[in-house]
This record gives structure tokens, sequence and C-alpha cells, in this order.
């Protein structure tokens, strides 16, 4: 029979013998360590146990993740020749739950799930419930991503040039902490919010849109920002009223002759300022574009659609659709209306068959795309 003496063993043992830990869920990440001296311990241990037929584990494993208040190891034969090497620390790996990743990098979970889902751009690693966990290799991709898009390029092209040029590799060192062009940007509004400076808000605004189109300006800057800000704050309602009102700024432009289009928020106010954002990438079609803030009954809404001309009527929502509204009333109102119907948004790649299967237009998400998938629809050339 094996001895064990002391609580640090015990532990060690069950540390060693359990490779997957689900700790408390939280939005950050505690970076563990193991001295190798007492992993050496913990490993003769355990293989005292394979000895005596008391426990069996596989030869290697290792645990997906680490969580706040655990410790993981590598154990097995791996593991022994590591810990020979030295009494040297052993650092293991961090891993970010989809919250804190959507903290570090400015993209919301709906739009980290879609680039996984759809265009499998992410391979996060999972829990035994689930969840998505990330790590900083992940978090970097991300990055890329963003860079890629704010560049013009479409999301659905942008795993292709990051796999074929190896722009997702470990970078030097040094390289993160270079700022780029983006980071720049977003600094200088987050420095005109602390000073609660509007006028110096407006006036970065102005100077962003006129270096980089809208859709990069938003998803690459704006919207990051406004996301990192503390609901409630200030800063944060300060930002949201200069956004609201140079978007619905741009949606109420109008010229005569322009084919009308009509967009609804599905989200409510807590996603507004997104829907507003939609439909001011729309607008650049060169279209005259009414935005409802919300879902009006069905009938009105028909009538809205007739009497206001619409050639296009689009519904925004990032989240998925509830069933009982896709199956029935969209496909209802896809039936009654006289126009094309589209939805835009996070849903598109969260419920593509299902959509399809409504016959509803799917535009996509935020990006340059968007202009160009209102054209094509416009001109009944539109393929989803």
């Amino acid at each position: 029979m094996t001895m064990v003496s002391g609580a640090a063993d015990v532990l060690g043992i069950l540390v060693c013998m359990k490779f997957e830990f689900l700790g408390p869920q939280c939005g950050c990440c505690v970076f563990a360590q193991v001295s190798a001296g007492m992993l050496t311990r913990w490993q003769t241990l355990v293989g005292q146990l394979h000895v005596t037929g008391q426990y069996q584990t596989p030869d290697h494993v290792q645990c997906p993740y680490k969580l706040p208040g655990w410790a993981s190891v590598r154990y097995g034969h791996d593991a022994m020749n590591e810990a020979a090497d030295g009494e040297q620390s052993i650092a293991l790996e961090t891993l970010y739950p989809i919250r804190e990743v959507s903290r570090l990098t400015g993209v919301n979970p709906i739009t980290l799930r879609a680039w996984e889902r759809r265009y499998g751009l992410l391979v996060p690693h999972r829990t035994d419930s689930g969840h998505r966990l990330y790590s900083q290799r992940d978090i970097e991709r991300v990055r890329t991503i963003t860079n890629w898009i704010a560049k013009g390029v479409a999301v659905s092209k942008v795993a292709s040039i990051i796999d074929r040029g190896g722009l997702d590799a470990p970078r030097p060192a040094a390289t993160p902490e270079v700022p780029t062009v983006l980071d720049q940007w977003q600094s200088s509004l987050e420095d005109a919010l602390g000073a609660f400076d509007l006028t110096l808000l407006e006036r970065r605004y102005e100077q962003l849109l006129a270096v980089m189109p809208l859709a990069s300006a938003l998803t690459g800057v704006l919207l990051p920002v406004l996301r990192r800000q503390r609901r409630g704050t200030s800063e944060s309602l300060l930002l949201d009223g200069v956004l609201r009102g140079r978007l619905l700024q741009r949606c109420a432009h109008r010229e005569e002759g322009r084919p009308s289009v009509l967009l609804v928020n599905l989200q409510g106010a807590e996603g507004e300022v997104e829907a507003l954002a939609t439909a001011a990438l729309i607008a650049d079609a060169q279209v005259n574009l009414g935005f409802l803030p919300a879902l009006p009954e069905l009938p009105s809404l028909l009538l809205a659609a007739e009497q206001s001309g619409c050639k296009l009527l689009v519904m925004f929502s990032e989240g998925p659709l509830e069933t009982a509204f896709l199956q029935r009333q969209l496909s209802a109102l896809n039936q009654h209306l006289e126009c094309e119907l589209a939805v835009a948004g996070g849903c598109c790649a969260l419920q593509t068959d299902a959509l399809a299967a409504a016959g509803v237009h799917c535009m996509g998400g935020l990006g340059q795309e968007l202009c160009a998938s209102t054209r094509l629809l416009l001109a009944g050339q539109f393929d989803s």
C-alpha cells in the first residue's frame, strides 16, 4: 500500500489524477504555476499508485484549460522528463472565457461564435459543459482578423489570407507592444472620453471618417471603444449619444429618385447602436433609408412597407431569432410583402439554414459587404 503524507501530497495527487477542472466562471483567468520539484514528488506518488493498481491514467494527458483557484499540470512520462530538468517553475498557458476575449478585443461574443461556426476562423478549447476558452494565440488571431476586416477584406476571405500567409504565427516578443493604427485611434477616442470633451470627441470622429471607410471605423474603432466603457457611466453615455446622432444623420439623408429601404431593429434599445450602424452602411448604397427602432405589429409593418414604396425590408438582429418568430411571422411577412425581405446582423451566421428555409436573404453582419449586398438585392442579383 502506498503511503501518502501531508495535505499537499493528497492535493497534488488529486491534481494529477484529474486533468480537467471546472472552476468558477468569471471574467478573468489566473496564471497557474507548479514547482517542478513538487511536481516530481506528485508524479512519483501517482506512479506508485499505478504500480499498485490503485489508479490508472493515460501516459500523457494535458489539462485543456486553467481556471481561477486551480493548479493544472501535465502528467505521465512527458511531465516526469520536464520535472527532472530542475526546480524552475513550469508556466501553464492561460485560457480566457469568451466574455473576457470580447472585452480584450472589442469583438462581441456573438461575432466570435459566428466566426467559429460559419467561417472556421477560430477553434477554441471547450470545457466539459461546452463553454469556449481561448488562448493568447486565439486572441492575437482575433486581432489579426479585425485588422484585415478594417482594411476592407470580406470576413469570408480572411481565413484563406491568414492561413496562406502564415499571418497568425507567433510574433516577436516586441511586436505586440507596438500599437496598430486602430489601437492609436481607439486611444485617442478614449482620451477624449476621459477628458469628457465633447468638442474633441466630435473632432476625432470626423478625423477618423476622413481616413477610413465607415465600416472600418465602426468595426475597428468606434464600437470596440463603446463596448469597453462600463455601462451607465458618463463616458459610455457620451459616446453612445455621439454615435446615435451621427449615424441617424447619415440615415436621414435623402435624394429624390433613390430606392427606399426600411430597416427594423429586432434587438430593442440594447442593440440600437449596432442597428443604426447597419442602417448607415446600407444607406451608403445610395438609398433612402427608414429606421424603425422596434418591431411593430405585422399588419402595421406591411402597411408601412406598402405606403413607403420600399424596395427592400431589412430585419436586424445580432442574436438568434426566436423559432416561433422565424417560422411563423417572418415566413408570413415574406409571403405578403411586395418587396424583398432580408436579415442582417449576427443572426445570419447563427441561423443560415433556418433563414434560407424561410426564403429570407442573409446580408451578413457589420462590414463593407452590406453596401454591396444592398445593391445586389435591389438589382435582383443577390445570392445568399
